[in-house]
């Protein structure tokens, strides 16, 4: 079968016959036979303009494609280029001219090396050998130098032709700068954390979900003793034979990030093994790291805190020579301080008429009650920071810690000529507390408004009720608070008086002690002042007591003269002999003993109705002392009173044990004594 194309030349020499017969109308051409010829020509005239238009139709969309194709090869993100059998360019994209930084005209027929920095020349060279030997794709990574004299990274994928029996090359370079950069950064990051992880001092250990060591940094060999290559492959127990690994083998309850990487970390002080057996107290820091792509691991730290225990126990033994040594000091102030007491009371009583002699027993009174003040706060400063003091907790009508502390003061302020003017409700004002240290806390407060103001200043003591508080204010016009003294005026050993003078006195206890008194009680107090010169004001403020209160009704009675048998031991003969005859002053029958045998020797014959025991004596304890009294029938039922410079609660505690009655705080009180001994006898 013909197509059109032979079928239109068939044709067209047929009419071609027709034409060049010698006569056309012969009746071997008939006009039929020409009309149908005719007709046939026609209709292969319309399909071949028809078959025209679709080749024109096909060579466009053909342009369209090698357009489509051009520009794709041109602007795609990876520069192409085909170099020729020496290395020369020979086609490049605009990509690649991009990559460059260069006009096209000026990459083509150059040799690609040019490009290429001279550092990574043999990179290229043996590139193109690889490309030559090899009839499949060729990849590698080299340096570029743009035009503007920067460096960049770029991949070369290339792929060896043959053309026209001509050898080519055909390239695709990737820009993988940026990566190589982060490859960079991530190196370095890996650099310094293997640095950091290696030169921490602490040990950092990995180990697995069983409890196997992966890696060690180099802390551990010196802490440990053991090597990376010993430890490697080691269950931690090796290193830490106290831990306990199935608290963690099962997964903990984790903490996700932002990453789906799961942490949750335990701190815990522990026992570490070192290589040579030797254990050493450690802190322990577990950190577990978990996330979808990776099995779950720990992290543990190791912290060596063998020297902070050292200087735990040295701070320990420290404190308690501290606290020993206070006890000490006390204990030796305080006996020169009881026998110039007793020798005042003794003064006191000879009734002289002597201006001069009343005088100087007044100034020593002062100054050995104002000296036993310090004694009592210093110690007192010890226990509070040993969290020692304990409170003797009762229902208080605070109208009697007012008037205590106001008798507490009043010869000071008398002394200094000062006005205390007070204000309170006419009325009870109960709280639940202890009444010596809240008369104490008060006290102080007073004496510190009585001491930094000046001879003929003025002193308000308010006291009032504010909802379900008491509230008490105390007022002055002395010397004021400087603002930068001010924050820290409740502070231990905070003077307002820094200078040499230092007129007040005064260790800086009293206000601490004060506030710590107070918040013991539940209260607070505050301090505010404006400044130099301008006074201050102190407010304390403390829970009311709501509770229904019985008064007793029965009147007081006067306490009465008393006689009584008292035995006075203690090796100290200026305390014996001033408090022996103070006693005999008051009618008691006493006899002394200065050794603690002697003293139960005498105490068989004499058979005391109290004994006053110094705790410090040369021979034996007056604690072994009180409890060989007790077992004796001439002393079983005699009252036992420790006269001692230990004041501490624990002293306390061990006099009860001992078998004492009372534990009395040198220098003694004598109307707190006489006080004692009239109970005594109203008793027996």
């Amino acid at each position: 079968m013909l197509n059109k194309v032979d079928k239109f030349y068939e044709l067209r020499q047929r009419a071609k016959e027709l034409l060049t017969a010698p006569d056309p109308l012969s009746p071997s051409h008939s006009m039929e036979e020409l009309c149908e010829l005719l007709q046939e020509l026609d209709t292969h005239r319309i399909e071949l303009e028809l078959q025209n238009d679709e080749l024109l139709k096909t060579q466009q969309q053909l342009q369209d494609t090698t357009q489509e194709y051009l520009d794709f090869y041109n602007y795609s993100p990876v520069g192409y280029l085909t170099l020729n059998s020496e290395g020369v360019i020979l086609k490049a994209n605009m990509t690649l001219v991009d990559l460059f930084g260069v006009e096209k005209q000026a990459i083509i027929n150059k040799p690609f090396s040019d490009f290429v920095l001279d550092s990574d020349q043999d990179i290229l060279y043996f590139y193109r050998r690889a490309l030559l030997n090899h009839q499949s794709a060729q990849s590698c990574e080299l340096r570029l130098r743009r035009s503007d004299g920067q460096t960049l990274w770029v991949k070369l994928d290339g792929l060896p032709q043959t053309v026209q029996r001509e050898r080519i090359f055909r390239l695709a370079l990737t820009d993988i700068h940026h990566l190589k950069e982060t490859e960079e950064l991530l190196s370095k990051s890996e650099a310094d954390l293997r640095a950091i992880f290696d030169n921490v001092l602490d040990v950092i250990i990995k180990i697995d979900q069983q409890g196997i060591i992966n890696s060690v940094n180099a802390a551990a060999e010196s802490v440990f003793g053991f090597s990376a290559e010993e430890l490697s492959g080691c269950h931690i127990s090796r290193l830490l034979p106290q831990f306990d690994w199935s608290e963690y083998e099962a997964p903990p309850t984790l903490l996700s990030d932002d990453r789906g990487v799961q942490i949750a970390g335990i701190k815990r002080e522990l026992e570490g093994l070192k290589k040579n057996g030797v254990k050493f107290p450690a802190i322990l820091g577990i950190s577990v790291i978990s996330s979808a792509h990776q099995p779950r691991c720990f992290i543990i730290t190791i912290h060596d805190i063998t020297e902070r225990k050292q200087m735990e126990i040295a701070l320990q033994q420290a404190d308690r020579r501290k606290n020993e040594f206070l006890a000490m000091l006390g204990h030796e102030l305080r006996n020169p301080l009881a026998p110039i007491r007793n020798a005042v009371q003794v003064l006191k009583n000879q009734h002289s008429e002597n201006p001069t002699l009343d005088w100087c027993s007044k100034i020593i009174e002062r100054q050995v009650s104002h000296m036993a003040s310090l004694l009592n706060d210093l110690l007192d400063v010890a226990r509070i920071m040993q969290d020692k003091i304990t409170l003797k907790i009762d229902h208080v009508d605070f109208n009697e810690i007012i008037d205590s502390a106001i008798e507490t003061n009043a010869p000071l302020i008398q002394a200094r000529h000062q006005e205390l003017a007070t204000s309170r409700p006419d009325m009870s004002m109960w709280v639940e507390g202890d009444r010596v240290r809240l008369t104490q806390a008060l006290s102080n407060l007073l004496n510190n408004a009585t001491k930094y103001t000046d001879e003929g200043g003025k002193i308000s003591l308010e006291v009032m009720q504010e909802n379900d508080d008491l509230i008490i204010r105390v007022q002055d016009n002395g010397s004021g608070i400087s603002p930068e003294i001010l924050p820290c005026i409740f502070e231990l050993f905070t003077q307002a008086d820094s200078t040499l003078a230092r007129s007040q006195g005064g260790l800086g206890l009293g206000l601490p002690l004060t506030r710590r008194l107070v918040e013991m009680h539940g209260g607070t107090v505050t301090a505010c002042s404006a400044g130099n010169q301008q006074g201050s004001k102190f407010t304390m403020r403390l829970p009311l007591s709501h509770a229904a209160v019985t008064q007793s009704t029965q009147p007081e009675t006067a306490p009465s003269a008393v006689k009584l048998r008292i035995l006075l031991i203690d090796d100290n003969p200026d305390v014996a002999e001033s408090l022996a005859l103070l006693l005999q002053i008051e009618g008691h029958e006493v006899d002394t003993a200065d050794r603690g045998l002697k003293g139960i020797e005498k105490a068989q014959s004499f058979r005391p109705q109290a004994v006053l025991l110094d705790i410090g004596l040369p021979d034996l304890s007056g604690y072994e002392v009180a409890k060989r009294l007790r077992e004796l029938p001439e002393t079983r039922q005699a009252c036992l009173v420790a006269i001692s410079g230990y004041g501490q609660p624990e002293d306390h505690e061990q006099s009860k044990s001992a078998g004492f009655d009372h534990h009395l705080l040198k220098p003694v009180d004598s109307s707190s004594l006489f006080t004692l001994l009239t109970t005594l006898k109203n008793q027996t």
